[in-house]
């Protein structure tokens, strides 16, 4: 019975160690670095409850930097400031906006000075250089040696180890996805992009997940997961994936494909557990705002969709997404051969929760006959008629909903306008 606990005993296993300071102690610098230690462990703790994932900003927009040798402009990514959460607990904050080569040039600093108060392990290895394939870029925490402390001169290595400060840095690391985690992707289908994004999102995205769930592990992040055996490491936080032809020719950049916003852990593991947990919701925003990005770019500031549909560019669609500028006629064409129906109205107070309900829901596939809603916003095509000479008259859009979704169309008396709404009329 020696290891059955009585109510009220303390248990010190896995608790944190500080030291004990009292007027008369000797104070060394091994006291000080417990002391340090036993602060990143209680920070690691809140970071580990919270979750991983991007808390805000850290978008990133690719760009080019000149050559030193004269040569045609370098890859490289602008990555604005923001804050991100480790799976380590670790925080990893960008004060300013950064430009980023996509190439190394020379050994990254990846820890600070060997005989300072900090975990002087090598956080992890460089970058990779760019060249033609799949890589994630992703956000590190490294450190910074900076400046001199007056020592004592009573000993004799003191001068190697007076450093006097230590900045928690970060550090950005671009890493070569094997092939043969993507082999059945084709690197030349207008779908590439969206095919990468949903091979990171995981097979419990799709609608054929909870077809079996006895035995059955949780939801995986699909090609996230895999490249933990390549590299990616619980001090990583993915923020984009990038597509090269060559070592000077970005295909495409996408942040949401990888990247997620901070939510809890999972409390328990499982397939049915999964049903519930909060990074299921995580996915599905990353799943709406990629689809919304990715189009954005496809159809540019002229709103022209030229060649670009559903089936050819977004093999998979999210659950729900919003079509910008997007008139009945230009949907029609955007979901050529595909079973539309609608547009319908409905009022603005239901989008959002049209939203946040389709934030758990599967994504469909757009080859299948499958059919699915389309809504238009009567607010928005009011104020659009009665503000049709103002400059100010809202921008119109659409809205797309799987069927898996409730019908959100049927008019209600007094709510809705009867020249907006799906009235049943009796004879």
């Amino acid at each position: 019975m020696a290891d059955v606990l009585s109510l009220q005993q303390p248990v010190g296993d896995g608790g944190i160690e500080t030291v004990n300071f009292f007027n008369g102690r000797l104070l060394t610098a091994a006291d000080m670095a417990r002391e340090q230690d036993a602060r990143r462990q209680a920070d690691a703790r809140l970071g580990l409850a919270m979750g991983d994932g991007v808390a805000f900003g850290l978008e990133v927009t690719a760009s080019t930097v000149a050559d030193d040798e004269g040569g045609s402009p370098l890859p490289a990514v602008a990555i604005e400031p923001g804050l991100a959460i480790n799976r380590a607990g670790q925080v990893l904050r960008l004060g300013y906006a950064e430009q980023v080569r996509l190439s190394r040039i020379g050994a990254a600093q990846t820890g600070a000075a060997g005989c300072s108060f900090s975990d002087c392990a090598p956080v992890i290895s460089g970058s990779y250089v760019a060249g033609q394939g799949l890589y994630i870029l992703t956000i590190a925490p490294s450190g910074i040696s900076a400046g001199r402390a007056p020592t004592n001169g009573l000993s004799g290595g003191g001068a190697a180890c007076n450093v006097d400060r230590v900045i928690e840095a970060v550090q950005f690391r671009l890493l070569a996805v094997p092939r043969h985690l993507y082999a059945a992707l084709d690197a030349a289908a207008p779908g590439y992009r969206n095919n990468v994004a949903y091979t990171c999102f995981g097979s419990g995205v799709r609608a054929g997940w909870a077809t079996s769930l006895r035995g059955r592990a949780g939801r995986d992040d699909g090609l996230l997961d895999a490249m933990r055996g390549y590299g990616l490491t619980d001090q990583d936080v993915p923020l984009a994936v990038m597509a090269f032809a060559g070592a000077a020719s970005m295909v495409f950049l996408d942040n949401w494909a990888v990247r997620r916003p901070v939510n809890p852990p999972d409390p328990a593991p499982g397939s049915l557990p999964s049903l519930v947990a909060p990074r299921r919701l995580a996915t599905g925003r990353a799943m709406l705002h990629q689809f919304q990005d990715q189009l954005a770019q496809l159809v540019g500031s002229s709103g022209s969709l030229g060649a670009v549909s559903a089936r050819s560019h977004f093999p998979m669609l999210p659950p729900v997404g919003i079509l910008p500028q997007f008139t009945t006629g230009m949907a029609k064409a955007f979901f050529a051969g595909m079973e539309a129906r609608g547009p319908q109205h409905i009022n603005s107070a239901q989008l959002e929760t049209l939203l946040r309900e389709s934030l758990s829901a599967s994504a469909f596939p757009a080859g299948a006959q499958e059919v699915f809603w389309l809504y238009a916003v009567a607010d928005n095509r009011i104020a659009a008629e009665l503000a049709s000479a103002d400059d100010g008259v809202p921008d119109p859009y659409l809205v797309f909903s799987s069927a898996n979704l409730a019908y959100r169309a049927d008019a209600r008396f007094n709510l809705h306008r009867w020249d907006y709404a799906n009235i049943a009329l009796s004879a």
